[in-house]
C-alpha cells in the first residue's frame, strides 16, 4: 500500500531503488552480509532487473577510506516500479530487514545521467519537470586510477568538512565496491541549486574537475534522480516523508513472488 498518494500510474517507468540496512553487533553484520551476498547471486535469475550492486560504506558523510561497519548498501534498476515495490514487501525481503536494525530504501527517476558504471548506462530518463516538491537525488560514482590514488584522498578531508551541514543537504553516503579504489556518493538535495553549488562552486568540484582534467579516472556515472517513493526509517526518521514523498506500507504478500522465483 503507498501511503501519500491516492493513485501511483508508473507502470513500465524504469526505476531504481538505492537500500541502506544498519547492522548492530558483530554476530548480525555477518549474518545481514551473507543473506546480501546470498542475495547478489539470486537476483541475477531475475529478468526484470538490469543493474545490482552491493556496497560498502565509508565513515562519516562516507567520503573517508574507512569503512563504516554495520552498513551496507544496495543498489538496483528494475524495468518497473511496480516489480520494486513487489520485492520490497516480499517475504524474501521482510525476512532480510529483520535481520537490520534499521533499512531505508529510496525508489528513483532517472532523470538525466552521463558516464557508465561497470559498463551500465542504459537508463530510460524521465521528465525532469515531474520532481516532488523539487527534491533531486544524486549518484555519483568513479574508478580512481592507482596512481592519482593520493592526490584524490588528500582532498577527501576538506571535501567531507564543506558538506558537513551544507545548506539543502537532507542526506549523504558514501559508498563502494572496493575501498579506495571505486568510490560513489549518493546524496539527496532540496533542491538542484544546492547541489549544483556544492557540486560546480565549491573545492569540491574544483577537487573533481582537477582529478578529471588529469584523467584520473577510469570510469565515471553522473546521474540525477527524482525520489518517486520511500521505504523505512534512517536515524529513526523518514527522511522525506515531510517533503511529501510517498511512503511504501511494509507488509508481506503471500501471493508476491520471491526474486528467485521470478
Amino acid at each position: 500500500m503507498i501511503i501519500g498518494y491516492k493513485k501511483l500510474t508508473m507502470n513500465n517507468i524504469q526505476c531504481a531503488s538505492m537500500t541502506f540496512f544498519k547492522f548492530d553487533g558483530i554476530l548480525n553484520q555477518s549474518w545481514g552480509l551473507s543473506k546480501l551476498l546470498k542475495l547478489r547471486f539470486s537476483i541475477k535469475k531475475n529478468k526484470h532487473v538490469g543493474f545490482f550492486k552491493l556496497l560498502g560504506a565509508g565513515s562519516g558523510l562516507g567520503y573517508r577510506a574507512w569503512p563504516k561497519y554495520g552498513v551496507i548498501g544496495v543498489f538496483m534498476v528494475w524495468d518497473d516500479i511496480e516489480l520494486a515495490k513487489d520485492f520490497f514487501q516480499s517475504n524474501q525481503f521482510v525476512k532480510l530487514s529483520g535481520i537490520c536494525s534499521e533499512q531505508y530504501t529510496v525508489f528513483l527517476e532517472p532523470t538525466s545521467s552521463r558516464g557508465t558504471w561497470s559498463g551500465f548506462g542504459n537508463w530510460k530518463i524521465a521528465s525532469s519537470e515531474k520532481q516532488n516538491n523539487g527534491l533531486v537525488c544524486a549518484l555519483t560514482r568513479a574508478t580512481i586510477k592507482r596512481k592519482y590514488l593520493l592526490d584524490f584522498w588528500k582532498m577527501v578531508p576538506s571535501i567531507s568538512k564543506i558538506q558537513k551541514d551544507y545548506p539543502g543537504l537532507i542526506f549523504s553516503q558514501g559508498i563502494g565496491e572496493v575501498p579506495v579504489l571505486e568510490q560513489a556518493t549518493f546524496t539527496i538535495w532540496e533542491n538542484t541549486q544546492s547541489m549544483e553549488e556544492f557540486a560546480y562552486t565549491t573545492f569540491h568540484g574544483k577537487a573533481i574537475q582537477k582529478v578529471r582534467q588529469a584523467d584520473g579516472f577510469k570510469e565515471q556515472m553522473f546521474t540525477r534522480f527524482n525520489p518517486v517513493m520511500s521505504y523505512g526509517t534512517w536515524g529513526g526518521l523518514n527522511l522525506l516523508e515531510k517533503y511529501g514523498v510517498p511512503t511504501l506500507e511494509p507488509q508481506v504478500a503471500e501471493t508476491v513472488p520471491l526474486v528467485n522465483t521470478i
